[in-house]
């Protein structure tokens, strides 16, 4: 091999080539066709695109429950005095036909009539004697399952609150199913027949002829859209290349965030939970065309050995995108779309003990996982109550949950450019207490009063726990080694599902003491924040591959390059 190296090297100096020269040239070249294949061109835009409209909808999906469930006006129908059927909502005798309960009017009691009365009332025709209320006038103006099937009153609260968690309890049961669909049959698969399966389904679920068939359809809506986030984000991460990845996530998570604006902006126009079910999930039958845009995962089909199809997704690219259509193009393109990790038998340290006992083993990995458990569910716990509680607070509830909802695309900015600068353990830590400092300050403001200092609050709160949310991903991946990765971001995976869960149970507390979910809010970011302090930082580290590695970090003060977010599961989500 040596002779026949060099007899090129004289052959190619004799003809006036300078062999060194030739390598440079070609690894040149190598790194040219890596550069345009990498580009974010025409052919990302509009796949991204189409992703991103998915991404949007399984944010309505979500978040639908808040405006289905919510809160309206009601009164006490006084039958002595008015006709279900011909009244109005605020007659002139309402103030004297029941007591004030805090300088409100009660919605469950009121005072009995006089007996002299002919079917018109004055305020002078109520006694001063009370009783419960078994029939109800509500406020035109909006329509949800309240006043659908006359959920009134503390006593069936929990009916509505239940909805939420259903909803969450469907999410995780799905979840157990989508994994295997999505590594057996392909992510573009799961992406497109759970978006259009849960079209169908949502459409359904609006047509509901009481709260059993509504209960039971929330569960199934939220049980086939489990793994479209993550199927979406998958597909949307491979469209961008390697360095662009951190971005990428970050316009994702951007997408979902216009995905809760625009429902808020629906509900607020229609104000009908039937309509805002149909056109919430309409759109969603047209998933059925993705195929014909979105091609599937490249990792999944080299994964099957179906390496036409991969061919002809590069053709396609290359189409749109200007680029050569070469052997070693095609190929590189491959190399890039293969996720490079090392296998076990590569690692420092074998280790053939189960997960399980790895972490017993190792109290720095123990505390570890038992601080990223805590700190995913409160993160979760917060940040859906936080966009649950807005819709109850004082004023318009609809631009209340809109403007919850923009903060939230700042925040995956800031967050970003944060854990690249400081580190991830100063962002983290920082933006939970600051959660919890904006959520106690907030409770100095007069019960009942909705100004700019409340709202801007109440929204700084928002903004600081969605950088949790985004940061507390990218940080518990590097904190574990290679051999438990998965299964410890499973657990964490799980214990956000819980906080998740536990969440639309914010009402119920807001009817015991109604600063109590900020009480709780703030308490759990500000705990969050100082356990997140045990932490080592893992800015500029690569990641562990054994546990003896993992127990390193933070100990060592040199500083490796980490690698592309390619390498890390970020799949991942409990969106």
């Amino acid at each position: 091999l040596r002779d026949d190296i060099m007899r090129l090297c004289c052959l190619l100096r004799r003809n006036g080539v300078d062999p060194r020269s030739r390598l440079e040239n070609e690894a040149t070249n190598n790194q040219s066709v890596e550069n345009d294949i990498e580009k974010f061109g025409l052919y990302q835009i509009v796949i991204f695109a189409f992703i991103g409209i998915t991404l949007m909808l399984t944010a309505a999906f979500s978040f639908s429950y808040m405006f289905t469930t919510s809160e309206v006006k009601y009164r006490c129908l006084v039958p002595e005095c008015e006709h279900a059927e011909n009244t109005t909502f605020e007659p002139p005798w309402l103030n004297a036909s029941a007591p004030t309960i805090n300088g409100v009017i009660s919605r469950c009691t009121r005072y009995v009539v006089r007996n002299d009365q002919l079917g018109t009332c004055t305020e002078a025709s109520f006694t001063n004697v009370t009783r419960d209320c078994d029939s109800w006038i509500y406020d035109p103006d909006e329509y949800t399952i309240l006043n659908e099937w006359d959920f009134t009153c503390d006593d069936n609260q929990w009916k509505l609150t239940l909805v939420g968690t259903i909803q969450n309890i469907g999410h995780i049961v799905g979840l157990i199913f989508t994994g295997y669909i999505s590594d057996r049959y392909g992510r573009r698969v799961v992406l497109t027949m759970a978006t259009f399966l849960s079209g169908v389904s949502g459409l359904i679920h609006s047509f509901s002829v009481n709260y059993y068939m509504f209960l039971v359809f929330q569960f199934l809506n939220a049980f086939i859209a489990a793994g479209i986030y993550d199927a979406g984000f998958i597909l949307g991460m491979e469209m961008m290349g390697a360095k662009n990845r951190v971005y990428g996530s970050t316009i994702i998570s951007s997408m979902y965030a216009i995905g809760e604006i625009l429902l808020g902006l629906f509900a607020s126009w229609l104000r009908s939970w039937r309509m805002l079910l149909r056109v919430v999930y309409g759109p969603a039958l047209l998933a059925i065309f993705l195929p014909l845009v979105i091609p599937e995962s490249v990792r999944w089909l080299l994964s099957k050995d179906k390496h036409e199809e991969v061919n002809q997704i590069y053709h396609k690219m290359a189409r749109m995108n200007g680029l050569q259509v070469t052997d070693e193009a095609i190929n590189t393109f491959k190399e890039l779309s293969v996720i490079k990790t090392k296998t076990k038998s590569e690692l420092v340290v074998s280790d053939e003990r189960k997960p399980i006992v790895q972490v017993l083993h190792s109290s720095v990995v123990l505390i570890r996982l038992l601080v990223c458990s805590f700190c995913w569910l409160a993160n979760a716990f917060i940040y859906y109550g936080m966009s649950l509680n807005s819709v109850s607070l004082a004023g318009d509830k609809y631009i209340n949950f809109v403007l919850i909802a923009v903060v939230e695309i700042p925040a995956y900015y800031i967050s970003c450019i944060l854990n690249n600068y400081i580190g991830r353990k100063p962002t983290l830590s920082s933006a939970f207490l600051l959660s919890g400092t904006f959520c106690f300050t907030s409770l100095f403001i007069p019960a009942g009063a909705w100004n700019y200092g409340f709202l801007l609050l109440y929204m700084a709160g928002k903004l600081s726990i969605a950088m949790a949310f985004s940061t507390v991903y990218l940080f518990t991946a590097e904190l574990f080694p290679t051999t438990l990765r998965n299964s410890m971001l499973g657990i964490c995976d799980m214990m956000g599902r819980i906080g998740a869960s536990l969440s639309p149970q914010i009402p119920l507390l807001a009817r015991i003491m109604p600063s109590l979910p900020l009480i709780l809010f703030g308490s759990m970011s500000m705990i969050a924040g100082i356990l997140s302090l045990i932490f080592p930082e893992t800015l500029g580290l690569k990641l562990p591959d054994t546990v003896r590695e993992a127990e390193e970090i933070g100990k060592s003060n040199k500083t490796r390059k980490i690698p592309d977010l390619n390498t890390l599961p970020y799949h991942m989500n409990i969106r």
